[in-house]
Protein backbone atom coordinates (compact mmCIF):
# COMPACT_ATOMS: atom_id res chain seq x y z
CA UNK A 1 0.00 0.00 0.00
CA UNK A 2 1.41 3.41 -0.98
CA UNK A 3 0.68 6.46 1.13
CA UNK A 4 1.71 10.10 0.67
CA UNK A 5 2.53 12.59 3.37
CA UNK A 6 0.24 15.47 2.48
CA UNK A 7 1.23 17.93 5.18
CA UNK A 8 3.62 18.17 8.13
CA UNK A 9 2.85 20.03 11.33
CA UNK A 10 5.71 22.50 11.19
CA UNK A 11 5.86 23.27 14.91
CA UNK A 12 5.61 19.67 16.14
CA UNK A 13 8.11 18.35 13.57
CA UNK A 14 10.57 21.16 14.27
CA UNK A 15 10.21 20.68 18.04
CA UNK A 16 11.00 16.96 17.81
CA UNK A 17 14.01 17.56 15.55
CA UNK A 18 15.28 20.37 17.80
CA UNK A 19 15.22 18.12 20.86
CA UNK A 20 16.90 15.30 18.91
CA UNK A 21 19.61 17.66 17.67
CA UNK A 22 20.25 19.11 21.13
CA UNK A 23 20.44 15.69 22.81
CA UNK A 24 22.67 14.13 20.15
CA UNK A 25 24.86 17.23 20.19
CA UNK A 26 25.19 16.91 23.94
CA UNK A 27 26.21 13.26 23.53
CA UNK A 28 29.07 14.38 21.27
CA UNK A 29 30.02 17.46 23.27
CA UNK A 30 30.55 15.69 26.60
CA UNK A 31 33.40 13.42 25.38
CA UNK A 32 35.04 16.33 23.53
CA UNK A 33 34.78 18.48 26.65
CA UNK A 34 36.44 15.75 28.71
CA UNK A 35 39.19 15.37 26.09
CA UNK A 36 39.86 19.11 26.14
CA UNK A 37 40.06 19.04 29.94
CA UNK A 38 42.80 16.40 29.85
CA UNK A 39 44.62 17.97 26.89
CA UNK A 40 45.95 20.77 29.06
CA UNK A 41 46.81 24.17 27.66
CA UNK A 42 46.04 27.72 28.72
CA UNK A 43 43.52 27.88 31.58
CA UNK A 44 41.82 30.95 30.05
CA UNK A 45 41.27 29.09 26.83
CA UNK A 46 39.89 26.13 28.79
CA UNK A 47 37.06 28.29 30.19
CA UNK A 48 36.10 29.42 26.71
CA UNK A 49 36.05 25.88 25.34
CA UNK A 50 33.98 24.54 28.26
CA UNK A 51 31.39 27.29 27.87
CA UNK A 52 31.28 26.60 24.12
CA UNK A 53 30.66 22.91 24.78
CA UNK A 54 27.84 23.78 27.15
CA UNK A 55 26.21 26.38 24.87
CA UNK A 56 26.52 24.51 21.54
CA UNK A 57 23.75 21.92 22.16
CA UNK A 58 21.37 24.77 23.01
CA UNK A 59 22.24 26.68 19.83
CA UNK A 60 21.97 23.55 17.72
CA UNK A 61 18.52 22.91 19.15
CA UNK A 62 17.34 26.47 18.51
CA UNK A 63 18.75 26.73 14.99
CA UNK A 64 17.64 23.18 14.23
CA UNK A 65 14.09 24.15 15.21
CA UNK A 66 14.18 27.23 12.97
CA UNK A 67 15.62 25.41 9.96
CA UNK A 68 13.34 22.36 10.21
CA UNK A 69 10.26 24.54 10.68
CA UNK A 70 11.25 26.54 7.60
CA UNK A 71 11.89 23.33 5.66
CA UNK A 72 8.52 21.87 6.65
CA UNK A 73 6.81 25.13 5.64
CA UNK A 74 8.43 24.89 2.19
CA UNK A 75 7.43 21.20 1.97
CA UNK A 76 3.80 22.10 2.76
CA UNK A 77 3.86 24.79 0.05
CA UNK A 78 5.27 22.61 -2.74
CA UNK A 79 3.44 19.31 -2.10
CA UNK A 80 0.17 20.46 -3.70
CA UNK A 81 2.11 20.97 -6.95
CA UNK A 82 4.53 18.04 -6.97
CA UNK A 83 3.06 15.52 -4.51
CA UNK A 84 4.30 14.41 -1.14
CA UNK A 85 6.88 11.93 0.07
CA UNK A 86 5.65 8.41 -0.63
CA UNK A 87 5.92 5.43 1.69
CA UNK A 88 5.08 1.79 1.24
CA UNK A 89 3.63 0.06 4.25
CA UNK A 90 3.39 -3.64 4.86
CA UNK A 91 1.49 -5.19 7.71
CA UNK A 92 3.43 -7.73 9.73
CA UNK A 93 2.30 -9.97 12.54
CA UNK A 94 3.99 -9.40 15.87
Amino acid sequence: MKVQVKRFSTHQTAKVFAVLMAVTSLLFMIPFMLLSMFAGGDSGQFGVSVSMFIIMPFFQGVFGYIMVRFGMWIYNKITPRVGGIEFEFEEVES
